[in-house]
């Protein structure tokens, strides 16, 4: 009875061995990504000088709004502002930036411009990033005359 057992366990085995070759379709296979082709363009079908041409316009955008934003000089931080700037690929602000409150009607439609585009940009670039939340600053110190943001009693520099 034992020896039945064993001689039919091992036939099912044996069978279920028993290979029948099935060739897949190399169409259905993954393919390598290194035998990707590159894209022409930008990710969504935009040439590759309007997107150097976006960005060139977010770093001249960047350094007038770092312009105003330091054209003040930090002597009271009652006078001085708080205020996200830009946008990670995941969402969030990228940074924060201090303004005195004599530049806000003209450097806060900036910096909603800013946000605006370098969202764009990093949607039609297809760029990620870490997801980090970046900390907000608790506060605003004046030293030498710069503002510069704490973060939970540390500084930062502007």
């Amino acid at each position: 009875m034992k020896r039945t057992a064993v001689i039919l366990f091992c036939l099912a085995v044996l069978s279920g061995c028993k290979s029948t070759k099935t060739i897949a379709d190399p169409e259905t296979l993954p393919k390598d990504v290194a035998l990707k082709p590159e894209r022409p363009s930008g990710g969504n079908g935009e040439a590759e000088e309007d997107l150097e041409k976006e960005a060139e316009g977010l770093r001249r955008l960047r350094a007038a709004i770092d312009s105003i934003s330091g054209s003040k000089v930090c002597t009271d931080v009652e006078d001085w502002r708080i205020s996200p700037l830009g946008s990670k690929p995941c969402g969030g602000p990228a940074t924060y930036i201090a303004y005195h409150k004599d530049n806000e009607t003209e450097l806060i439609p900036k910096i909603q411009e800013f946000t605006r585009r370098i969202a764009r940009y990093n949607q039609r670039r297809n760029l990620f990033s870490d997801c980090a939340i970046e900390p907000q600053p608790s506060g605003i110190q004046c030293e030498g005359g710069k503002a510069v943001l704490l973060y939970n009693g540390a500084e930062a520099a502007e």
